[in-house]
């Protein structure tokens, strides 16, 4: 029983993989790997990413250039989206991100329902076919629902954006850009779509404008952070 069996290969062109790790053991479950431990760092070249029993809509995995769990290089790759992956297709910092991955993390969807409300895709590069990074609304902290690109290393660095609706979307869901995480740091609110963030400029006031605008810098350049604000809204006085 597992949720994703993750297959790496040292040449995209191989016919066999050279490591496969999985969460298949349900009372002793790692979703961490570290690979040095099979001597794969810093060599997969492409991954494949397939279901396992336990599968459930939004499972993924994030690659890392660091054996830890957080404030690392990550990308992440989703088989709902692409299963079959050549790692220098993936951008990190204008680059591949093959040859680079020292370990991987696997993560679950607690949604028994495989339901999810949003999933936002964050793209490198303008025309990269295959996201960077993805986060799901449950992969948001449980209350605040903001997510700190830092974590991933990946503040000011967000080229497109992609907000797709999930089974269980309400109308009005949205994503909120971030500046900061303190509040009443600037923001930009983006309904469900496509979004090239380098044509949507921060005035000065604090305001998002549209291109053309005199602006200080894109939202490629400032976005720190996301927010998701779903219906019903709650208003606290």
């Amino acid at each position: 029983m597992s949720h994703l069996i993750v297959e790496f290969y040292e040449r995209f062109g191989d016919k066999f993989p050279c490591c496969t790790v999985d969460d298949h053991d349900v009372r002793h479950r790692q979703y961490f790997h570290d690979l040095h431990h099979s001597g794969l760092a810093d060599r997969a070249a492409r991954v494949v990413v397939r279901p396992g029993d336990e599968y459930r809509t939004g499972d993924h995995i994030r690659l890392l250039d660091r054996v830890q769990p957080g404030y690392a290089d990550t990308v992440a790759i989703d088989p709902a989206i692409a299963g079959d992956v050549d790692l220098d297709e993936v951008l990190f910092n204008e680059h591949g991100f093959a040859e680079r991955a020292e370990a991987v993390l696997i993560v679950t969807n607690p949604n028994a329902d495989s339901s999810y409300r949003l999933r936002v895709n964050f793209f490198a590069q303008l025309g990269q076919k295959i996201p960077t990074l993805l986060l799901y609304d449950w992969e948001c902290p449980q209350g605040g629902h903001l997510a700190d690109l830092d974590c991933f290393h990946f503040a000011h660095k967000v080229a497109s954006l992609r907000v797709e609706k999930g089974p269980t979307y309400r109308e009005g869901d949205r994503v909120v850009l971030r500046e900061a995480l303190t509040a009443g740091s600037r923001s930009y609110a983006l309904k469900p779509g496509d979004y090239d963030l380098t044509r949507f400029m921060v005035e000065e006031g604090g305001e998002a404008a549209p291109p053309l605008i005199r602006a200080r810098k894109s939202w490629a350049e400032t976005i720190a952070a996301i927010e998701l604000e779903f219906e019903p809204r709650v208003i606290w006085h």
